[in-house]
């Protein structure tokens, strides 16, 4: 395996990770206000104390923003493992480049 086809498969690998922490985030949430955790009922204040959020507004947030998370983690991974794919076709299974492709310019 060469370094490029590992560098692939990590790309891979930290796509399905992204999506699948998404989808536990999802599951499990954990809805905090400044690292302390809240319950439903509770508000939180931005800094300045100019704008403030419900608990029920922080969990609506999260769950529309997991798809778009777990779409990006999927469309992440998806490149790697075409990359991956890429890479073997273009080496073949020795990991060095084939002689009948022309140099790359």
């Amino acid at each position: 395996m060469s370094r490029r086809f590992l560098g692939h498969l990590a790309v891979a690998v930290i796509g399905l990770a992204v999506a699948l922490w998404a989808i536990a985030n999802l599951l499990n949430p954990s809805i905090t206000c400044r690292g302390v955790p809240m319950a439903p009922g509770d508000t939180c204040s931005n800094a300045a104390g100019t704008k403030m959020q419900t608990y029920e507004d922080r969990l609506e947030a999260l769950e529309f923003s997991t798809p778009v998370m777990v779409g990006a983690g999927v469309l992440v991974a998806a490149f790697g493992v075409g990359l991956g794919v890429a890479e073997v076709r273009r080496t073949g299974s020795s990991g060095r480049t084939r002689p009948d492709l022309p140099p790359a310019a």
